[in-house]
């Protein structure tokens, strides 16, 4: 009869059964966290939430390299968050960071203001850990036509988010402020942008097709241009004066209309490109900042002509590349830059 073999625990095997049991917990804690927070962005939740204050209207120009993102934090507590950068890993974590630095769980609004990619880039991954009340979008036919949109339309309809057209007109307001879009027209203007765009998908339609918006609150007004094309900029101008030289009100939202040269901060669009850029849209505004969303690029961004452009109104433009993010805070008081 063969004698039974005796297990014995040694040091060793002790040693190996603990660290087994060590690697298989934190596995597993990392599947729960997961369900609830992202791996990969775990860093963005361990921050403390500052306490909002309510009357006052912060928008965050945020540092997302060469991309845009700007946060909206209105003045009745609602949440606007127009564009996501590029999806780098960099720039999504430093955008949930803000989000969650704000203690933002639910983005009221969020605008894709345009189809290029360092616009829309991150914006497939604030869906899908950020509560989306409404987006606004561009109506484009040929979902695919950048791949960066076509990932945030595919999220999109994961997620079943309502969705509204960006067009002339269109927008929300609260008690004190309004939002809305100046560009581009209806799709069923058979002489507006969209049409052009789905004739031919030439990059000059698809910069004229992003929007440009208006937000205005307590008599300080920002005009956010995304990657809007001279084009795009110079018929906003014309539109504009045709309609108010005749007594009209130009995009009028409720009791709120919008006034061209009442206009306090700029967005500079496509980062400064030699394509986005408009003297006579600046000398329209005269605003009296500027602000460049721009990082590290191949083209040296922003171009001497768009800075000879905005120079006609602005002497100094700020530069997320620069000074990082870029907070301007609205009170009845007027507005201050930091």
């Amino acid at each position: 009869m063969t004698a039974k073999k005796s297990f014995k625990l040694t040091k060793g095997r002790i040693a190996a059964i603990i660290s087994a049991a060590v690697v298989a917990l934190l596995f597993l804690s990392l599947i729960i966290i997961n369900i609830f927070i992202p791996v990969k962005y775990l860093t963005a939740w361990l921050v403390s939430a500052e306490e909002r204050e309510s009357g006052v209207l912060t928008v965050t120009f945020l540092d997302v390299g060469y991309g845009d993102s700007t946060l909206c934090e209105l003045p009745d507590g609602k949440v606007l968050l127009i564009d996501g950068g590029d999806g780098a890993y960099t720039h999504t974590l430093a955008l949930l960071k803000k989000l969650n630095s704000r203690g933002i769980d639910k983005i009221d609004y969020l605008v894709c203001s345009s189809v290029l990619g360092e616009y829309c880039g991150g914006l497939a991954e604030i869906l899908k850990y950020k509560q989306v009340g409404k987006v606004f979008m561009p109506q484009v036919n040929n979902t695919g036509i950048t791949q960066a949109y076509a990932s945030f339309v595919s999220a999109l309809g994961e997620e079943q988010t309502e969705t509204e057209i960006s067009q002339y007109g269109a927008g929300f307001a609260g008690e004190d402020y309004f939002f809305t879009f100046l560009s581009p027209s209806s799709p069923d203007n058979p002489l507006g942008f969209y049409s052009a765009l789905q004739t031919t998908a030439s990059h000059s339609n698809m910069l004229n097709i992003s929007a440009i918006m208006w937000l205005e609150y307590a008599g300080t007004s920002f005009a956010f241009t995304s990657s809007a094309g001279s084009d795009a900029l110079n018929a906003v101008v014309d539109d504009y004066q045709t309609i108010t030289q005749t007594g009209g009100r130009y995009a009028p939202l409720g009791d709120f209309c919008v006034q061209l040269e009442n206009c306090d901060i700029v967005s500079v669009p496509g980062h400064g490109d030699d394509d986005c850029t408009s003297a006579q849209w600046y000398d329209a505004l005269k605003p009296s900042v500027a602000v460049i969303s721009v990082g590290e690029n191949y083209s040296g961004y922003p171009s001497a002509q768009a800075l000879a452009d905005i120079g006609s109104a602005v002497a100094s433009p700020m530069l997320t590349s620069t000074r990082g993010d870029i907070t301007i805070t609205v009170t009845a008081q007027g507005y201050t830059v930091n």
